[in-house]
């Protein structure tokens, strides 16, 4: 879930590409909706979007959805909200710009495969 649209469109073509089913969400309160409605194997979220940010929307995954794998996006690999998203348990990171294999590879370890 990511608010630029480019983003989102290519995070879902690789994912989809690698046969991972993909439910895209334009911004925080519409992925919360989306997570409350149906199961979710993984949420990949960035943390820098209007409205309902990154961090709050993996603090509202989180409770209800605890088991939730989640990969972050950030701009900044050193910001202090990446830090904190990491002490919420997320279970990886990207960093922007990032690469196809990138995105395979966090995605395919936060799964566990």
């Amino acid at each position: 879930m990511d608010d630029e649209a480019g983003i989102r469109e290519l995070l879902s073509k690789t994912l989809a590409l690698a046969e991972y089913d993909v439910d895209l969400a334009a911004g925080g309160q519409e992925a919360l909706e989306r997570l409350r409605s149906g199961p979710c194997d993984l949420l990949i979220t960035d943390l820098k979007m209007p409205g309902v940010d990154g961090l709050t929307l993996i603090r509202e995954a989180r409770r209800f959805m605890p088991q939730l794998p989640i990969v972050i996006i950030t701009g900044y690999s050193t910001e202090a909200s990446a830090i904190e998203a990491i002490n919420l348990g997320v279970n990886g990171y990207l960093t922007k710009p990032f690469r196809v294999p990138k995105v395979l590879s966090v995605a395919a370890k936060a799964l566990g495969e």
